[in-house]
């Protein structure tokens, strides 16, 4: 791989561990942008973490992890939305979130420096 792409790929890692992460905490600073005051709403932040250091670590499993992660979130915040909407519950958080989703998952799926990245081997990189 060029040196010439490590650059770029990092920076587009960075962009997706940033949605990704933020995606996840935003529940706990903004509950009540999810559910109800009453309500309880959360998810595991550990495999958001596992994910992006198997990513960094280009561990060859995490891209299609991290895929059928966004795909299920994709799908989970369809379905409140479509519940939510007409019944006037929450709705700006899980718009928030699919918006960060869509943004990570357009990153990996588009970035030709981050496929390059991943399928190399860690020493082609160092020199």
């Amino acid at each position: 791989m060029q040196p010439s792409l490590l650059a770029p790929a990092r920076l587009h890692l960075a962009l997706v561990a940033v949605c990704l992460l933020l995606a996840t905490y935003l529940p706990i600073w903004h509950k009540l942008w999810f559910v109800a005051e009453s309500g309880n709403f959360g998810g595991g932040t550990s495999w958001v973490w596992l994910l992006l250091l198997g990513l960094y670590r280009r561990w060859r499993l995490a891209l299609g992890f991290t895929y059928t992660l966004l795909a299920l979130q994709l799908m989970l915040a369809g379905y409140i939305l479509s519940c939510n909407i007409p019944a006037g519950g929450p709705t700006l958080g899980f718009l928030v979130n699919s918006g960060l989703y869509l943004l990570a998952g357009g990153t990996l799926y588009f970035s030709s420096a981050i496929k390059q990245y991943l399928s190399q081997p860690p020493a082609a990189l160092r020199a």
